[in-house]
């Protein structure tokens, strides 16, 4: 990882023995930065603490701007908002499974994810008229509405990618050398888990039932069903395909929003 932290490694092999952390300040000033700017400037400053997934920085900061200042969110702007978060979840679980792969050595199957990572990339800018920082996001609902004539276009790109799924995870998981890398590799029990505040696809894989939108739902989450994924080996392969398995579940969550959005 680039910024949050550096992983010095010792191997003996395909053994890692050793590891030395550093670890950084992922956020990069901009907390101190927020408190000089308005709440609309600090929306698009708080989306580059992550630009993979920023929809859910920038929702997280103006859903406590609108907590202050007793803003309510009109239906649709949640359906919208929801919308954007899934795509946003649906393109960085193709790019980390892509760099799973090809740091791997299976370039192939990097090539694939990225290939179809592509088409959501063209939702995002199609949706919000930018390719990486969708800036959906904005104090009391959302920058943009959506148009009714790109939803055939959502849908039909959507369609294209689940009929992949089958084949990924016949090549994904039935690949020898990708099991071989991944089971038993870097295992996290539920109660490490636990006690270090995992959330996410790393608490799912570690056989935690939790999910924020479940659990506390937002936005529109709590009109939508959807399966949570959990896995229990705790491992990186289960880590790799609680992910996997979310890609299918994002695709019918935004199809279950654009066809109840109000």
């Amino acid at each position: 990882m680039i910024e949050p932290e550096k992983l010095s490694v010792t191997v003996a092999g395909e053994i890692v023995t050793n590891v030395e952390p550093r670890i950084g300040y992922v956020h990069r000033g901009i907390e101190k930065a927020a408190e000089s700017r308005t709440y609309q400037r600090d929306i698009y400053l708080v989306e580059r603490v992550c630009g993979i997934c920023n929809s859910t920085h920038a929702r997280t900061f103006v859903a406590a701007v609108e907590k202050i200042l007793g803003v309510d969110i009109p239906p649709r702007a949640k359906y919208i908002r929801t919308i954007a978060l899934e795509l946003n979840r649906l393109h960085s679980h193709l790019l980390t499974l892509g760099h799973a792969c090809i740091e791997m050595g299976y370039d192939t199957l990097f090539q694939y994810f990225w290939r179809d990572r592509e088409p959501i990339m063209d939702l995002v800018e199609l949706t919000s008229g930018n390719r990486v920082y969708s800036s959906m996001m904005t104090i009391g609902g959302v920058r943009r509405d959506l148009n009714p004539d790109n939803f055939s276009k959502i849908q039909t790109t959507l369609s294209e990618l689940q009929k992949k799924i089958p084949s990924y995870r016949d090549t994904y998981q039935n690949n020898k050398s990708l099991r071989l890398r991944m089971e038993g590799v870097g295992v996290l029990s539920r109660e490490d888990a636990l006690n270090l505040c995992c959330v996410g696809p790393v608490a799912r894989g570690s056989g935690l039932d939790i999910d924020v939108r479940k659990d506390t739902p937002y936005e529109a989450y709590s009109e939508i069903p959807f399966k949570q994924i959990v896995y229990t080996e705790g491992d990186t392969w289960a880590r790799m395909n609680v992910r996997l398995d979310e890609v299918e579940e994002s695709i019918k969550i935004i199809q279950y929003a654009l066809d109840h959005i109000p």
